[in-house]
This record gives C-alpha cells, sequence and structure tokens, in this order.
C-alpha cells in the first residue's frame, strides 16, 4: 500500500463518499444516510472522517444509495500517494489563500488542498523528466 497506509485509505474513501453525499441530487445529510444504511449518523460521521473502517459490503449499499459506481469511492494509488507526501505551503501562499477565501474556512482548506496537489504533481511531473 502506498506510503498514506490504512488510515490515508479511509481518509480518502470517507471523503468521496462526503463528496458523493454532498453531489447526490437531492442533497443527502449525514443523518438521512444514516437512516437509509440503518445505522447511526455517528457511524456516517466517523467513516467519511476515516476513522471508522466500512466493510465492503455497506461501501457497496452507500454507492447504490448515492446513486454512484462503487468504483468511484475507492482511491486511486496516486490519490493516496499524492495526499501522502503532503506539501507545506509558505506563509504567503497561506496568506494569499487566505485573502482568496474572503475568512471562509471551508474555501480556505479547498484551496490549500487544491494548491498542494497541483505542487505534487508539478513536482511529480518535473521529477519524471529528469
Amino acid at each position: 500500500m502506498a506510503d498514506g497506509g490504512a488510515d490515508g485509505l479511509y481518509r480518502e474513501i470517507g471523503r468521496k463518499i462526503r463528496d458523493a453525499r454532498e453531489r447526490a441530487a437531492p442533497k443527502l445529510s449525514q443523518d438521512k444516510l444514516a437512516k437509509r444504511l440503518g445505522m447511526s449518523r455517528a457511524s456516517v460521521v466517523n467513516i467519511e472522517a476515516g476513522r471508522q473502517h466500512p466493510p465492503l459490503h455497506l461501501l457497496w449499499q452507500i454507492a447504490e444509495i448515492l446513486g454512484t459506481d462503487l468504483v468511484l469511492l475507492l482511491p486511486r494509488r496516486d490519490e493516496l500517494s499524492a495526499q501522502s507526501s503532503a506539501v507545506e505551503l509558505d506563509k504567503d501562499t497561506i496568506n494569499e489563500i487566505k485573502r482568496a477565501a474572503k475568512g471562509d474556512p471551508k474555501t480556505q482548506k479547498v484551496l490549500a488542498g487544491f494548491v498542494s496537489k497541483l505542487r505534487i504533481s508539478l513536482e511529480t511531473t518535473d521529477k519524471k523528466r529528469n
């Protein structure tokens, strides 16, 4: 397994579940998803955070309820390796992200993640060229 290990794998699965749940039409709350799965909202929260490791049959049910393919809830190897080699952003970049996000913490997090992934991608491309 990539450097992210099992914890990184389940965090990424949880992120993909949360993203799929939020994109579902109509949007599905954690509580509604939990009820349809016959489990507590706390379990859904923990799955999305990567703290609870769902078995395959539960992932299958989640994908079915969210109207997506199971494979789309599973991260690719390159997603895990990018996650495990996190880039520390410099102070100027962080300040620019805060300015662009206009104080919205969720937007700051999304922008910081995007910039980190972009930097990792550029570094990987540079290493392949050399």
